[in-house]
């Protein structure tokens, strides 16, 4: 019974250890900057978060159509996406799109307008996101 249990825990151990990333994670966004106090609408931000590229919501899982830039917007809410290289097209998955909205509003607050620069997102480099 212990050699079970000292197996298993070695094993979880090794597994764990391979697991784990050999190297850090990019940064998910750079240049944050709030450019209000006032908190927009929570759903009416949630509507517009879903409608860049055309739409993202339901089973589709990355911006289709290589955009050179996209908004999504509902009611007063606005997201406008573009690449920071010129020219480039955006290809941004949803994990990263809310990711980076998710590591932009941990700076700014929760539905905060602001500006920053997701990592990745297009082609050949970084996205430029407008949330106002």
């Amino acid at each position: 019974m212990q050699f079970t249990t000292l197996l298993y825990t070695f094993f979880m151990f090794v597994l764990c250890t391979f697991a784990a990333p050999l190297q850090s994670r990019q940064e998910t966004v750079s240049n944050v900057k709030c450019t209000s106090k006032t908190a927009l609408d929570f759903h009416t931000s949630n509507v517009a978060l879903l409608q860049i590229c055309g739409g993202i919501a339901g089973t589709i899982e990355k911006c289709q159509g290589a955009p050179t830039s996209t908004t999504g917007q509902s009611g007063n809410v606005k997201f406008t996406i573009t690449p920071v290289i010129k020219g480039d097209t955006i290809n941004i998955s949803k994990g990263r799109w809310e990711q980076g909205i998710k590591a932009a509003f941990a700076v700014c607050g929760q539905n905060i307008p602001f500006t920053a620069t997701f990592a990745g997102g297009a082609t050949k480099g970084d996205v430029n996101v407008v949330y106002s």
